[in-house]
């Protein structure tokens, strides 16, 4: 069977192992097993399920959804302060990524990524036929505005940026963004999965600028990484481009209801951010106190950890002995040193702060 020439010596993207998998391959119970390699959200919105389960015999399952999602996009309109037209809802925010790849991404074009950065957004230029083109971050993982101004030439067809940036921490720059939108007619997504946890946003800049879109999920604050559903922000004029590649009826019924609930209790999502944030503070100050172990500050729930005494390779095996999943990035350039951690429960929280003063000395 013939494939796409280039698919025979890709590379996919490294989808994670799941909980079994792992405690099997450590020889320990699924129960003894604690992640923090996601960075979702270890909260689970039960109330939230239990009002869908109300409504089971109302779902009309064997139907179509309203392929508009008109009924979530009204609540996201007034969640994201935007117009309605100004939203597209998507199968997670991946989706939403791939959908914005395919309207501007042509075979061969240049797309440029602020590394290092979320790892699916090379595979997704490379499955549609572009080249990815790295701008190589600041020292302190801000994003090099400069060199990727230089870097844009007439083979340029998007620009990708993560803000906060998966897996350094760091904030788009705001005026540094809308500089670039001025002087340049390129499109530029601005990945803001972990909005929730900083407050920090791009996306009122979209009814100026017709090269902006926002991509968002509720994966991550919402609690919802199970549902997959993501949406796109960006002008009316943008998103009826946008529309042009949208796949059909990739939300389904379940997700569109659920949606609706969690967008009628936002106060569970406030506090939910709100422990988390709070979780984050007493874990850095814990940690902090830890010899030969550094954290790179983070505007999410989510951090870097650099041990001065090993490689970030070992220190994930090490923990992953102990039962602890954490994300190994040291394969990736520039963080050789480092592992990821997500901020989880308290009694989590606890287990991977022991663990970490076991192996640091």
């Amino acid at each position: 069977m013939k494939i796409r020439k280039f698919l025979n010596n890709f590379v996919p993207y490294s989808w994670e192992p799941s909980t079994d998998d792992i405690a099997k391959s450590i020889g320990k119970n699924p129960k003894e097993i604690v992640r923090f390699d996601t960075n979702v959200s270890h909260k689970t919105p039960i109330e939230w399920l239990k009002q869908l389960s109300n409504k089971f015999d109302n779902l009309e399952i064997n139907r179509y959804p309203d392929s508009s999602y008109i009924s979530v996009r009204k609540l996201l309109s007034d969640y994201c302060s935007c117009d309605v037209d100004e939203l597209i809802l998507t199968n997670g925010a991946d989706e939403g990524l791939f959908m914005v790849g395919s309207l501007f991404i042509e075979p061969s074009s240049n797309v440029i990524l602020s590394t290092p950065t979320y790892s699916y957004y090379e595979k997704m230029i490379q499955i549609l036929g572009g080249n990815v083109k790295e701008i190589t971050r600041n020292p302190d993982f801000s994003d090099n505005f400069s060199q990727i101004s230089n870097n844009i030439d007439t083979d340029t067809s998007l620009i990708v940026l993560c803000s906060p940036n998966n897996p350094t921490g760091n904030l788009v720059n705001k005026n540094s963004l809308e500089q670039l939108l001025k002087n340049f007619d390129i499109p530029i997504v601005v990945d803001e999965a972990y909005f929730e946890f900083t407050g920090s946003t791009v996306s009122d800049l979209v009814t100026r600028y017709d090269n902006l879109i926002v991509v968002r999920t509720f994966s991550k604050a919402f609690g919802l990484a199970g549902l997959r559903v993501g949406y796109l922000l960006a002008s009316t004029k943008t998103t009826s481009l946008l529309n042009k590649v949208r796949p059909p009826n990739s939300v389904g019924e379940l997700s569109v209801s659920l949606s609706r609930i969690a967008l009628n209790n936002v106060s569970w999502i406030e506090n939910n951010v709100k422990e988390i944030l709070l979780e984050k503070k007493s874990f850095i100050d814990r940690v902090s106190k830890i010899n030969n172990v550094e954290i790179i500050p983070s505007s999410s729930n989510f951090m870097l950890l650099k041990f001065l005494n090993d490689n970030g390779s070992n220190i994930y095996k090490k923990l992953l002995h102990k039962g602890i999943v954490v994300r190994d990035v040291s394969g990736t350039k520039g963080l050789e040193d480092f592992i990821r951690i997500n901020i989880g429960l308290p009694d989590e929280n606890n287990k991977l702060i022991q663990a970490i003063e076991e192996i640091s000395n």
